[in-house]
């Protein structure tokens, strides 16, 4: 069976900010490669990096660096985890997305940006070059506390600068499916919590999200900001999002109607194909972006990516970008070229590279990026990103768990029954049992009578 899981991170983290008369081409090229980003990581689960081979210690990366073409140090950040949490590596986007919301929106209980955090870290310290002063130093820190089921019931961020970036803490509410149906947003005012934002999530029988709605707090009562509905086809993949600003609310400074839409079909994987994209220009909804997804044999994330933008002066659709990959022996992408459409000579060309390299574990532990000069890729990255692990283990990845000399179990990890074995004398009458899925969450806890044999 294929569940779909809670969709809204990227994809709704600016939804409250589309009521406005216009919006420039630029603004409206972020809010859609954020919802495209959200929309590919849902599609990648299958091959998402650190779950090696069963029965050995994973690996979970807890610091990254970025150093430019002088080697200076341009971004770095550290993290530290719980006993069983780890990391997962993004193979649609070639990147650890390690910050969680930056608005209104709160984290997931999805293995994706908009979901379960991909890096499920208690503390994630960053150092950069900070955009108000240009000087590299300590920038942000965030921390995250988590339930028994290993859903992220908080998160707070502190800004080393907090007089221009004001501290914020989120406080997320789950069902018993461990599906978000609720979350705060507070602001650090004179060192008190305020409300900010509110979001409120429903779902269907299938755990599919169905409809959210953000809230901000002003002028002394709630007003509600935005609206999004999420439609799904019979194989329940995710085919339709309407995105509507507030309508009712007198005291909302502008009224529109349906700000933006996006329509996606899929493959016979339920893999993501196609995209369109449609934004409200003050009087209709217009076309704007298209995109397009190739695949290489069973991979759940994409070998290539083409967008496509509409020209409503001259009503045809013109290139904008193209991503392809080439992967290495082990099915893993080692080369990213990413170009752009040149309108006077009527071709693409280069502007990026990326190369990948991988440690023993499969995991990537180098990213170079070599930035197009017009002529050539110089010999030098732009910028170099190193990935730094530590191992654990993920006792979620064990086929077979062996209790002392007396007990096994097995399959382990199971989609179906479990069987646990006396292979011993053993004198217990009875086991204490505890069933945990696949991301840890404690699902089943009951006694059972030992029986021989």
């Amino acid at each position: 069976m294929r569940f779909i899981l809670p969709l809204s991170f990227l994809l709704l983290s600016s939804l409250n900010l589309f009521a406005q008369t216009s919006m420039s081409h630029k603004e409206k090229q972020k809010k859609h490669d954020e919802v495209i980003s959200g929309l590919l990581r849902h599609n990648g689960g299958a091959d998402l990096a650190l779950r090696v081979t069963s029965g050995v210690a994973s690996e979970r990366v807890v610091a990254q660096s970025t150093h430019d073409s002088m080697a200076s140090l341009v971004d770095s950040f550290n993290l530290n985890y719980g006993t069983y949490r780890g990391s997962y590596y993004d193979y649609n986007m070639m990147f650890y997305p390690y910050n969680y919301a930056y608005s209104t929106t709160p984290i997931f209980n999805y293995a994706g940006s908009f979901g379960k955090p991909q890096v499920m870290f208690d503390t994630c310290i960053r150092w950069t070059i900070n955009p108000y002063t240009l000087a590299f130093g300590l920038y942000e820190s965030t921390y995250g506390t988590y339930d028994a089921n290993n859903c992220l019931t908080s998160f707070r961020d502190v800004f080393q600068d907090s007089t221009t970036d004001q501290n914020r803490k989120y406080v997320n509410t789950f069902n018993t499916a461990f599906n978000i149906t609720r979350g705060n947003w507070f602001n650090d005012i004179a060192g008190t919590y305020d409300s900010a934002f509110k979001q409120f999530f429903s779902y269907n029988s299938n755990k599919g999200l169905t409809e959210d709605s953000i809230y901000e707090f002003h002028g002394g009562a709630w007003h509600i900001v935005s609206k999004t509905y999420y439609s799904y086809d019979a194989s329940l993949n995710l085919i339709q999002i309407d995105c509507y600003a507030n309508t009712s609310d007198t005291t909302f400074p502008i009224v529109f109607p349906e700000q933006s839409q996006y329509q996606n079909s899929y493959d016979a994987l339920h893999r993501l194909t196609t995209v369109g994209t449609k934004f409200y220009d003050g009087t209709n909804l217009t076309p704007f972006a298209r995109d397009t997804f190739a695949y290489s044999g069973s991979h759940t994330f994409h070998s290539s990516w083409k967008e496509y933008e509409f020209d409503n002066i001259n009503g045809y659709w013109t290139p904008y970008f193209n991503m392809s990959k080439t992967l290495n022996t082990t099915g893993r992408p080692d080369t990213i070229l990413i170009q752009g459409w040149d309108s006077l000579a009527n071709s693409w060309v280069p502007q990026t590279l990326d190369a990948v390299t991988y440690n023993t574990n499969k995991n990537p532990d180098t990213l170079r990026e070599y930035d197009y000069n017009f002529t050539y890729y110089p010999t030098t990255p732009s910028y170099t990103t190193i990935y730094y692990y530590s191992a654990f283990v993920d006792k979620t990845t064990v086929p077979e768990t062996t209790i002392g000399s007396t007990f096994k179990c097995y399959p382990n990890p199971s989609s179906g029954k479990v069987s646990i074995e006396n292979t011993g004398s053993s004198s217990f009458s009875e086991l204490n049992i505890s069933v945990f899925d696949i991301d840890g969450r404690l699902v089943m806890k009951e006694k059972m009578s030992m029986q021989n044999g």
